[in-house]
């Protein structure tokens, strides 16, 4: 057993040596995840995650707890593949036929009605058409869909590799029931001080499961210190409970770090009066890892996979900023005070804030919140201006009853707004530069006042008909409709 220091890095970093670590005595551990993300994977970079796996499989050990976990989910997401793939295709082409019936019967009626060239004009639409659906045929057809559907997927084959290891006795020993509810009660007072692991499950799962990434860390840290292995940890649970997450890099959390090396090393009370060395962990986010293998181990790829794999989040997010922000551009312009502090403004006029104008925006940064199956949830913070206008009520007309108001106050803002995005991984998406998303929310808002300008304050700020009084505090003349009270106009009368 080699302990090499050098080679151990926090960051999950696809230009690490695989083969180096496994020339060290590094052993690959894999979460549940990384396995059952092999069906959501497009059918090229699947086949191209396995070539990497059975390439290093003689180094991995499964843990108990991922073995139980993977038999629960790969049945169903297996099947949920197969659908997935069959009903992209046809999917599609009937998405195809259904507008090109819909646009021909449009054409009907011009024919009907004897628009010149309509008839010309829908044997076009059936030649446009059949183009579409030749190019889609094509680009399934490019990307080994239909083969897939034929062949290679046509049995389980993550399945078959999972039993492989087990077979070959490539697994750890599981614990006792006494043992995991002795980690289970651990647990719970650790996620309560939100120690890592696990502790963001602590509020969205029950029972042993919300305490299942933290047996399987406990799992881990016993092999390595019982085998005396250094540890590859590849893992696409992408919470904060694993890993710092700022520009695009993923830090293995400093806590585990220690808590590895902590509970690793050989004690001397345990070993004869001699300490032994702690054990390393290499920690990686998977498509870093098959990138990783790849490189030095000369697996190779086809063009695509290396397309899939220049897809970072950041890419995604540089498509959809735009749209993310549009998608709740009409809920922040009705919000009201929801997002903006009344109190913090110089003055609001009776009547009340009317819809804000977003006068402009700009993205200020993203981060990855949470990763659940495939789902992922992105928490993106926007720099915003706005601004409004208000007025207060004067009365009603003696002769129309219509409601007379103030002149508007002008109010500016400018501040943060965060927003959650929520993305499901599409199986083709890989090959595609997608910006779809499926929801957007407002969680938050935190903005000040930047300007103030009251309805009194234009041109026409010395000509008030009929003034009697001058306000102390804006010198603004006053007369009977912006009397205030006290001896100050409108706009200051609240102050005081």
């Amino acid at each position: 057993m080699t302990n090499n220091n050098e080679i151990a890095s926090s960051i999950s970093d696809a230009s690490v040596d695989i083969a180096k670590l496994i020339a060290n005595d590094y052993v690959i551990v894999c979460d549940t995840n990384v396995y059952l993300g092999l069906y959501r994977f497009s059918p090229d970079f699947a086949n191209f995650a396995l070539d990497c796996l059975r390439k290093i499989q003689a180094h991995i050990i499964l843990p108990y707890t991922v073995k139980v976990e993977f038999h629960k989910h790969n049945h169903a997401l297996f099947k949920r593949r197969q659908d997935k793939i069959e009903n992209s295709i046809d999917g599609t082409m009937n998405l195809i036929e259904t507008q090109r019936i819909k646009l021909k019967n449009s054409c009907a009626t011009l024919i009907t009605r004897q628009f010149p060239g309509a008839d010309e004009f829908q044997d076009k639409i059936d030649e446009k058409y059949d183009e579409l659906k030749t190019m889609l045929t094509d680009y399934f057809e490019q990307r080994s869909v239909l083969t897939l559907i034929q062949d290679s997927w046509t049995s389980d084959v993550v399945k078959a590799f999972v039993q492989k290891l087990i077979d070959d006795n490539q697994i750890m020993q599981d614990f006792t029931r006494d043992e995991i509810y002795g980690i289970c009660e651990e647990g719970e007072k650790r996620y309560k001080k939100e120690v890592p692991p696990g502790y963001k499950d602590g509020k969205t799962k029950d029972g042993i499961r919300k305490y299942s990434d933290l047996i399987l860390w406990k799992e881990i840290i016993q092999f390595a210190k019982e085998k005396q292995k250094n540890i590859i940890f590849v893992t696409d649970d992408v919470k904060p409970d694993w890993w710092n997450i700022e520009n695009d890099k993923y830090e293995f959390l400093p806590q585990l770090f220690q808590e590895f090396d902590k509970d690793t090393k050989i004690r001397e009370s345990a070993n004869g009066g001699v300490s032994g060395p702690s054990m390393k962990i290499v920690p990686f986010i998977s498509a870093d890892f098959y990138e990783s293998v790849s490189n030095s181990m000369n697996v190779p790829k086809s063009d695509v996979v290396e397309q899939a794999l220049k897809i970072t989040d950041k890419d995604y997010i540089n498509m959809i900023e735009y749209n993310a922000f549009d998608s709740i551009h009409d809920t922040l312009k009705y919000s009201g005070f929801k997002y903006v502090d009344e109190s913090a403004l110089t003055y609001i006029g009776s009547e009340g804030i009317q819809e804000w104008e977003i006068d402009k925006y700009a993205l200020s940064s993203f981060s990855m919140v949470e990763r659940d199956e495939d789902q992922i949830i992105y928490e993106l913070i926007y720099n915003v201006e706005m601004s409004s206008n208000s007025c207060d009520y004067w009365g009603r007309d003696d002769d129309t009853k219509e409601v007379i108001v103030s002149p508007d106050f002008k109010h500016g803002v400018k501040g943060q707004l965060t927003i959650n995005v929520v993305r499901t991984v599409d199986m083709l998406m890989d090959f595609e530069d997608s910006n779809d998303f499926d929801t957007s929310e407002i969680i938050s808002g935190d903005f000040e006042e930047t300007s103030y300008q009251s309805c009194f304050v234009d041109e026409d700020y010395d000509d008030v008909p009929d003034a009697y009084s001058t306000c102390p505090e804006c010198t603004r003349k006053i007369n009977v409709e912006n009397d205030g009270g006290n001896g100050f106009c409108l706009s200051c009368a609240p102050n005081h």
